[in-house]
Parts: C-alpha cells; sequence; structure tokens
C-alpha cells in the first residue's frame, strides 16, 4: 500500500516537472505580452502601498533563494538575517518583499494566480515540516525561473520584469531616480542570477550606481555585469549547489576569455569572499542559526555583508 502510494506521488511529481518545465517560459511571455495585467492590478503591492520618506543612506533590496513563495514570507533565518542588518546599518533602507521568481513580480500565493491553491497547499506541507516529493515542486518551479533569466532568448524579457518589481520596491521606499543613492543588491542562491539579470533596466531606468552581493549564487555569464559597479560573490568551501553555475553555464569557463563573467572577473569587477564550514541551506547553511563557539553562521554572514556595505561606503 505504502509503495503504491509513493509510486503515485512520484507520477504525480513527474508530471508536475514537466508542466513546469513547459510553462516556465510561457509564464513570462505572457506577462511580456500584457496577458496578466488583471494579475498585476489585482496582486501587485505596489498599487496598495503609499511611498515613504525618503532616505539618504543606501537602499539595499534582499532576492530569497528558490525555496521562496511570496516575498512576504521569508523563512525565520532569513527574518533573523535581515533584522541583523537593519539593526547593524540603521541609516540604510532594507527591502525584503520583492518576489524574483516571476517575471511580473507576482508571488505564487497571490490571487488570481490559475495555481494559487497548489502552492498554497505546498507551503502548508512545507510549513509543517512535512516531508514530500511534491513539496519540492516550489523549488523545481523557481529553479525554471532562474534558467529562464540566463537563457540569452527570454533572460531580457524577465529580467525586465525582475527590475521593473524591485524599482516598484524601490519607489515604495521612497527611492528618489537620479538622486545618486547607491543600491545594493542581496541576491541569495537563485537570486544572484536574477539580481545580475536585472542590473541592466534598472541602471537604465534609474541612473544609479548598483552592486549585487551574491550569496552562494547561482549565476550565469550575462549582460548584466555591463551595468553593475562590482559583484561580490559570497561561498562556502562546503557548499555544493553554488558550482552548479561554473558548471552549467559553458561562458563562465575559462575557455570563454570574453564572456561578461570573464571580463568583470578580469577587471576586478568579480569580488569573492570565502567562508568556511558552511552549505547551501538548511540549519548547517549560510543563514543558519545553531551556534558553534558561540557564534552561528547567520551571525558570521550578517558580519560578512555589513563588512563589504562598510567597505563600499569607504570606495
Amino acid at each position: 500500500m505504502i509503495s503504491s502510494v509513493l509510486f503515485t506521488l512520484i507520477i504525480l511529481a513527474a508530471a508536475a516537472l514537466l508542466v513546469t518545465a513547459a510553462f516556465s517560459p510561457i509564464e513570462t511571455l505572457s506577462w511580456w505580452a500584457g496577458w496578466t495585467e488583471e494579475e498585476l492590478d489585482d496582486a501587485s503591492p505596489a498599487r496598495t502601498t503609499s511611498p515613504q520618506t525618503a532616505q539618504r543612506g543606501p537602499y539595499i533590496v534582499y532576492l530569497s533563494g528558490v525555496s521562496s513563495i511570496s516575498g512576504d514570507h521569508l523563512i525565520p533565518r532569513e527574518k533573523t538575517f535581515i533584522k541583523g542588518l537593519k539593526t547593524r546599518l540603521p541609516d540604510a533602507t532594507v527591502i525584503a518583499d520583492v518576489f524574483p521568481y516571476a517575471a511580473s513580480g507576482v508571488h505564487l500565493i497571490a490571487s488570481p494566480r490559475r495555481l494559487e491553491k497548489l502552492w498554497r497547499w505546498l507551503q502548508e506541507i512545507k510549513l509543517q515540516g512535512r516531508r514530500s516529493v511534491l513539496s519540492v515542486l516550489i523549488k523545481i518551479r523557481n529553479i525554471y525561473q532562474v534558467m529562464i533569466s540566463a537563457d540569452h532568448r527570454y533572460g531580457p524579457i524577465y529580467n525586465q520584469g525582475a527590475a521593473q518589481a524591485i524599482e516598484a520596491a524601490l519607489l515604495r521606499a521612497g527611492y528618489k531616480p537620479n538622486g545618486g543613492a547607491p543600491i545594493i543588491i542581496i541576491g541569495y542562491s537563485g537570486g544572484g542570477q536574477i539580481a545580475v539579470g536585472a542590473a541592466t533596466f534598472l541602471k537604465v531606468r534609474l541612473s544609479a550606481p548598483i552592486d549585487v552581493i551574491s550569496i552562494g549564487g547561482v549565476i550565469a555569464s550575462d549582460p548584466g555585469f555591463h551595468a553593475l559597479r562590482r559583484l561580490h560573490y559570497v561561498f562556502s568551501d562546503g557548499d555544493n549547489v553554488r558550482r552548479f553555475g561554473a558548471v552549467v553555464f559553458p561562458e563562465r569557463w575559462g575557455l570563454m576569455a570574453n564572456s561578461e563573467w570573464n571580463t568583470a572577473k578580469r577587471e576586478g569587477r568579480i569580488i569573492f569572499h570565502k567562508m568556511t564550514e558552511m552549505i547551501h541551506a538548511g540549519p548547517r547553511g549560510y543563514f543558519g542559526l545553531p551556534k558553534k563557539n558561540g557564534v552561528s553562521n547567520n551571525e558570521r554572514l550578517l558580519e560578512k555583508i555589513v563588512g563589504i556595505l562598510e567597505g563600499q561606503r569607504n570606495n
């Protein structure tokens, strides 16, 4: 009985995987064609939130990893990190409500998404800590969006949508275009690729200096590197997931000397920051809260990021 249920779940997961793969570019193209304007009108927080007073310090936008289902639903480990950023950098404006895994910026559990009920159900499974083959569909679905962002055919469309979502969040927080205030995008995992991809469009629309801090980022050789001042690449020697980008994207290989990645690396605009004894995710990951020798990975990561940001100000 158990084996038959497990087999059914695997079949359903495989079918959902194929459907998700097939519809990933269609969702992006639908947004580009304007077929999702009703979704945006109904669900986008940019249309319901009043602008805040502009701040003088840097504007920091955090993009979560591929487990994200909504910008409003960060996991506790990420919330602790964001709270630490706000405490350590009181003059900065920290924004953490952007959902980067949809060209429209509309999170998965917003109405009127057609699969809203499915994503809500999977979110419940995840929050209850129940292990299920189906619960990984959130990650798989978002990984496909990262691949769309990195694709030379669909990437410019997807990344323009991501940039608009980031821009809307910045404007809600009081950001003034053409004002010169620096924008720092912190992208965790797949969020690193989308941060770099969005940089081209943000640079044009906001005329601002843009830096990206990637935490274990899976990043392609993207045209967005032309718009970045710097990419700070924070990684751990125990993180095998971040190596995926270096393998699967050929333009990051050393043979492709003139690619965007290798050009930026050669120019010193990609700065590597190595950490130790961390894996990609979970309690032992970058945002892990268990303490070792009195210090958690979350605290170590926060110290590293704050050090990078403070160094930026002095340059």
